[in-house]
C-alpha cells in the first residue's frame, strides 16, 4: 500500500511531464493534490478548474515557499515547465538546469536525481500543507478548549514533549520504524547503528523513506567533538571516535544499500554536514527524540526528549534545526563508492579523507 507521500510523488511525477504540453491529461489524475487545504478551500467548479489552480496557483506558490538549499533550486527548476515568454520548457531542457544546482549530479539524472527529488518535493508540500491547515483552523473559542486540542498542539504547556527517557530506546525505536512513512536521524555518527539496522532494512524494502546526517568525519569540528568525548584517563587521551565513528556507519550504510534493490536505494539518503553539532534526533514521522552533546558522553547515552507534532512548540525547533543541517550537507551519490565521494567531498571542503 502506498502512502501519502509517495503518492504526491508519483504526481509530481507526472506534473512534470504534462503540465506544459498536455495539462488536460492531468484531470482525473491528482487525487492527492487535490486533497491539499489550498485547493479544497478554493471551491473550483470543475475539474479542469482544479488542475489549472494546481499547476498555475498552488505549485508556484509553494516552489517559491521552500528553503534555498540545492534540492529546493533543482526541485523549482523541475517545476519551471515554462519559460519567462509562456513557451514550454522540455523535460530534458529541465533536466540539465535542475542538474546544475546539484553537486556532481548523476549523468542519468531521470533515474537517479528525479525520483528524489519527488520525493523530497512530496515531503516539503505535505509540511506546506500542514502550515496551511494549522493557519486556517479557527483559534480556541475560550482557555477550556484547550481540553480538546489536537495531538501535538501546544495548549497544553508541554510545547509537544510526550516524555523524557533515560537515554535513547531502542526497542522503542525499532517498534516505530516497523510502521513508519518516514525516518529521519541526525548525529555526529550513529553509534550501535547495528541495533537497528535490520530494521532500517525493512523500512526501506516497503518503502520507507529513509535521511541519515552525520558530521564530515574530517573537519576540525570532528576532531573537537572527539576531544569532547574522551575521558580523563590517560588510556583515552588520543582516542578518536567521530572519525572512525562515521566511515564504520558509512560501511554499514552501503552494505544496507547492496541488500535492497534499486526503488529501495532510491529511498536511502545520506548526507554528512560541516557545521557545528546542536542536537541529536531520531525522527520517526512526526515524533522525534532528540537529545544535545555533553562534555565526555554520548548524546545517545544521554536523556532522550520525546516529542510529538513538528508543528509543536519544541516539534517545530527540532525539525527545523535537522531541516537547516540538512540543506547545508552533502549528500552521496553512490553509498557503494562511499570512501571515493568521501574523498570528493575532502576536495571541495579543503581537507583530506
Amino acid at each position: 500500500m502506498s502512502t501519502r507521500s509517495q503518492d504526491l510523488a508519483g504526481e509530481l511525477k507526472q506534473i512534470i511531464r504534462l503540465a506544459g504540453r498536455d495539462p488536460e491529461a492531468l484531470e482525473g489524475a491528482l487525487p492527492a493534490l487535490s486533497a491539499l487545504a489550498r485547493v479544497t478551500s478554493a471551491d473550483l467548479p470543475d475539474e479542469s478548474a482544479r488542475v489549472h489552480f494546481i499547476l498555475h496557483h498552488l505549485i508556484p506558490e509553494y516552489v517559491q515557499r521552500l528553503p534555498a538549499g540545492r534540492d529546493c533550486r533543482a526541485i523549482r527548476e523541475l517545476m519551471t515547465w515554462e519559460d519567462a515568454d509562456g513557451e514550454p520548457q522540455s523535460l530534458t531542457t529541465r533536466y540539465h538546469k535542475a542538474a546544475a544546482q546539484l553537486v556532481n549530479a548523476a549523468s542519468d539524472f531521470g533515474r537517479r536525481q528525479e525520483p528524489r527529488l519527488m520525493a523530497e518535493c512530496a515531503r516539503r508540500f505535505i509540511a506546506l500543507d500542514h502550515e496551511d491547515r494549522i493557519a486556517a483552523a479557527p483559534p480556541s473559542a475560550a482557555p477550556d478548549d484547550a481540553a480538546q486540542a489536537p495531538p501535538g498542539a501546544d495548549a497544553d504547556g508541554n510545547g509537544g514533549i510526550v516524555q523524557v527517557h533515560k537515554n535513547l530506546d531502542y526497542p522503542l525505536l525499532v517498534d516505530l520504524m516497523a510502521e513508519a512513512e518516514e525516518i529521519v536521524i541526525l548525529n555526529t555518527w550513529i553509534p550501535d547503528l547495528n541495533l537497528f539496522d535490520d530494521a532500517l532494512v525493512d523500512a526501506l524494502a516497503r518503502g520507507t523513506y529513509v535521511s541519515i546526517l552525520m558530521l564530515y568525519p574530517d573537519s576540525q569540528i570532528a576532531a573537537l567533538r572527539s576531544q569532547s568525548l574522551q575521558g580523563t584517563g590517560q588510556a583515552r587521551l588520543r582516542e578518536d571516535r567521530v572519525r572512525p565513528g562515521v566511515r564504520h556507519c558509512l560501511e554499514v550504510l552501503a552494505a544496507i544499500a547492496r541488500t535492497i534493490d534499486d526503488d529501495g536505494r532510491r529511498h536511502l539518503r545520506v548526507r554528512l554536514y560541516d557545521s557545528l553539532p546542536s542536537i541529536s534526533v531520531y525522527g520517526v514521522d512526526d515524533r522525534a527524540f532528540f537529545s544535545v552533546f555533553l562534555h565526555g558522553q554520548l548524546a545517545v547515552k544521554s536523556p532522550q526528549i520525546e516529542v510529538s507534532g513538528q508543528n509543536s512548540l519544541i516539534g517545530r525547533l527540532v525539525f527545523r534545526e535537522l531541516e537547516t543541517l540538512w540543506d547545508t550537507g552533502h549528500e552521496f551519490e553512490d553509498l557503494e563508492q562511499w570512501e571515493t565521494e568521501l574523498e570528493q567531498m575532502g576536495r571541495r571542503l579543503g581537507t583530506s579523507s
